[in-house]
């Protein structure tokens, strides 16, 4: 039999609350902690497992920016005179996305969402390139992988792109062969179902249901091939029910701002991001904002304490964030009413990620900190081939 084996298991939006409340595989996985998130949404999160840094040194947070110079979109300024009951719609969204992307060669997670046709040609997008790759990090930081790979670890990643059932399927295989010593595992069949639900429900709780099936499926097969096996699930971020609506984008036109002369914004679920293009706008935009009651401005200091603060002002001038269960309807993400959203301040227990592990290990206590139990993990078999027969 191989050794040993570390299968670290990623599940998007299976936030601490969530998996305490739910006893998530408590007979697996004893040892058990909360995980302090990155502000922001996977687009920040997961890059900061990956690297181990925070967005402000590896680059990542949100999608979309107000970059007209760099936008690859300045042909999507004929898609705004199309009718929006048929352009609009997210299925007719999602295949111009496939499109879009396959004709500018972007690799990474693509997705135009409910983005304005008539703003594309001013925007940038942010994740042209694959995270999970080398060179993928706007930052030039390594992935977790790279250092797998410099190590000589036998190692093996699911493909994000799949489906839960599909990367589920190939990690059976690659355990059976036993060869693998370190393994990660990207689901997120939780977080689409949870937006689409909320975090109960009898749909929910199926596939939760499913989700624990199949981790114990996974356990099954590894201690037939390997003397130990280390089990470690985590998550970028929890998941927090919709409770109120914001229609504050409508209402923040009427202030009779010209978008692109005076000020550009983009719209997030949960945050509008700001940049000002003439004097004397910032304070009427800030003014006005901070006489919203649906949430408040973000100050400098959190966001250099959540890691989010860009020298740049890349990501916006001024964040405004909304009180925890408020989204934004309409917005660039979504033009309907979504069930469940994340992408509220960290300090919310909702927010928080989850570290639930068969072993006691070192335990991250921020979602960065993954990245080095994770290389740990690969370091500990190095040290320990010398002491066992067979090698790696």
């Amino acid at each position: 039999m191989t050794p040993s084996i570390d299968l670290f298991i990623f599940s998007d939006a299976l936030g601490w609350e969530l998996a305490r409340e739910r006893n998530v595989l408590t007979d697996l996985l004893p040892h058990r902690a909360s995980c302090e998130t990155i502000f922001g949404y996977s687009s920040s999160c997961d890059p900061s497992i990956l690297t181990g840094k925070v967005p402000s040194e590896h680059g990542h947070f949100s999608f979309f920016v107000y970059d007209p110079k760099n936008s690859p979109f300045r042909s999507a300024r004929w898609f705004s005179w199309a009718p929006p009951l048929l352009f609009d719609h997210h299925r007719v969204r999602n295949q111009i996305s496939k499109y879009w992307g396959r004709r500018l060669g972007f690799t990474g997670y693509f997705q135009l969402y409910s983005a304005p046709f008539s703003k594309l040609p001013l925007l940038d997008y942010t994740e042209r390139r694959d995270i999970y790759l080398p060179g993928g990090i706007t930052g030039g930081q390594e992935v977790i992988f790279s250092r797998w790979e410099k190590l000589g670890i036998p190692w093996y990643r699911s493909d994000w792109r799949a489906g839960d059932a599909a990367n589920i399927a190939s990690m059976k295989e690659k355990l059976r062969e036993g060869k693998i010593r370190c393994a990660y595992l990207f689901t997120g069949a939780l977080d689409a179902v949870m937006h689409a639900n909320g975090t109960l429900g009898s749909k929910v709780d199926q596939a939760f249901a499913q989700f624990e099936t199949w981790i114990r499926e996974l356990h099954s097969i590894a201690i037939e091939k390997y003397q130990e096996v280390r089990l470690h699930l985590f998550s970028d971020h929890g998941m927090t029910d919709t409770t109120a609506t914001s229609d504050m984008m409508r209402r923040f036109e009427t202030l009779g701002l010209q978008y692109a002369r005076d000020y550009a914004a983009v719209w997030d679920s949960t945050m509008a991001r700001f940049w000002f293009l003439k004097p004397g706008v910032r304070d009427k935009v800030e003014t006005w904002l901070r006489q919203q009651p649906e949430g408040r401005v973000l100050q400098d200091e959190e966001l250099r304490k959540w890691g989010c603060l860009f020298a740049d002002r890349r990501y916006g001038e001024i964040f405004y964030l909304l009180n925890p269960g408020t989204i934004f309807v309409p917005c660039f993400m979504s033009a309907k009413r979504v069930t469940a959203m994340h992408g509220f301040s960290p300090d919310e227990p909702t927010s928080k990620a989850c570290w639930l592990t068969s072993h006691p290990t070192e335990t991250p206590r921020r979602i960065e900190e993954i990245f080095d139990v994770m290389l740990s993990a690969a370091k500990r078999l190095l040290d320990c081939r010398m002491s066992r027969t067979g090698g790696l």
